[in-house]
């Protein structure tokens, strides 16, 4: 993904001066460039464009010469974006074309977004940008919080002014195996001080007799049907062989000790074989999960870890005299603890896949010996 996007990464030059960022690609046989339109139009949305005066340059360093802008300057005013042509100086097979997509408000989609500022040499990728509110203007603009700290220079001053060239980089999803758009930076607001960078949305483009194919956001929520069919697979794979190989594993005796110590005392000898099999199935399944799935979407992981660890600080001791007593204790520390991940990760993670944590959860106490059983004296 990375590589693509340093491809899509375009300098707009005007008489041989940097002015700004733009995002460049292939499409249909031509070769399109997405920018600010107050970085064609000026500030105040008052200059004549002369594409003559004009160049866009690649990540290779190479310069194009611009054909012309589809968008006149109402339309740039309006949306603050625009298209421009460009007259492709190599070879166009060296560049990617993006997905377009309406931007997601789902807090488990992280951005990024490449872009070079006035002052510096090179060009530089931030991440970690998370939507935060459409724009009261327009709702075709919006606002995205990023850590304030990266918008102030050495002498700790925030600002639009420093990082002038910042607008017209593009905006797209952060650690996703495809390459996505979803706009353009128009602004840094209150000179960077609140935090939050502007952008205009590429749905504004559909105003302009160019195919984008513009996706809906939502179908990006197919991340969780992936996770669902890779629960699938986990689960296949956690057989009984899999359960004895690690029954087996000497590095595992620590935690299988704890295991038969605490569930001897929630259950009969009859049932104690099952539910020691059950638990170590459900440690290795939600060990599985998480090393080899939920990593794999950085935001969600995140989100996940601080609900757990946050929610391992709470007392996960039992008071039981009797089997009974310590039975209903562990359902219902596994109750509390998935309505508790359920509030922290709803609209984020499906139910099963909330079920499948909290079970791993309890599991992983009785492995680690957090969770213990106390006497009523």
């Amino acid at each position: 993904m990375m590589e693509h996007l340093n491809k899509t990464t375009g300098l707009l030059i005007k008489n041989g001066s940097f002015v700004g960022c733009s995002v460049i690609f292939p499409l249909d046989g031509e070769f399109l460039c997405l920018t600010a339109g107050h970085n064609i139009y000026g500030k105040n949305f008052d200059q004549v464009f002369d594409p003559d005066v004009w160049k866009v340059e690649d990540y290779l360093g190479i310069k194009h010469d611009i054909k012309e802008c589809i968008c006149d300057v109402n339309f740039a005013k309006a949306h603050d974006i625009v298209i421009l042509k460009l007259k492709c100086g190599s070879d166009l097979q060296s560049f990617h074309c993006p997905e377009f997509y309406t931007v997601p408000i789902n807090p488990a989609h992280s951005f990024t977004f490449r872009a070079k500022y006035e002052q510096s040499k090179t060009v530089v990728t931030q991440r970690h940008l998370q939507y935060n509110s459409v724009c009261p203007e327009s709702d075709l603009k919006f606002f995205c919080t990023i850590e304030k700290a990266l918008l102030m220079n050495n002498d700790y001053k925030s600002g639009s002014d420093w990082l002038g060239g910042w607008s017209g980089s593009g905006l797209f999803l952060d650690n996703h195996h495809q390459l996505i758009c979803f706009g353009v930076m128009t602004d840094i607001p209150n000179k960077g001080n609140d935090g939050q960078l502007k952008f205009t949305s590429i749905s504004a483009l559909d105003q302009l007799n160019i195919n984008f194919n513009i996706q809906a956001a939502s179908q990006l929520d197919l991340e969780k049907q992936l996770l669902a069919s890779s629960i699938n697979a986990i689960f296949d794979q956690t057989d009984d062989d899999a359960i004895s190989k690690w029954t087996k594993d000497k590095i595992n005796k620590p935690q299988l000790d704890y295991i038969d110590t605490k569930l001897a005392k929630a259950y009969s000898d009859d049932r104690l074989y099952l539910m020691r099999k059950n638990t170590i199935k459900k440690l290795i399944i939600g060990r599985t999960f998480l090393s080899t799935e939920l990593k794999k979407h950085e935001t969600i992981f995140s989100q996940y870890t601080k609900a757990y660890n946050a929610y391992a600080l709470e007392d996960l001791e039992i008071v039981a005299n009797n089997r009974q007593e310590a039975n209903a204790g562990i359902k219902k520390i596994k109750e509390t603890y998935e309505k508790y991940l359920l509030s922290c990760l709803e609209g984020i993670l499906g139910i099963d896949d909330i079920k499948i944590l909290a079970n791993y959860g309890i599991s992983d106490w009785i492995a680690n010996c957090s969770l213990s059983f106390l006497e009523n004296e």
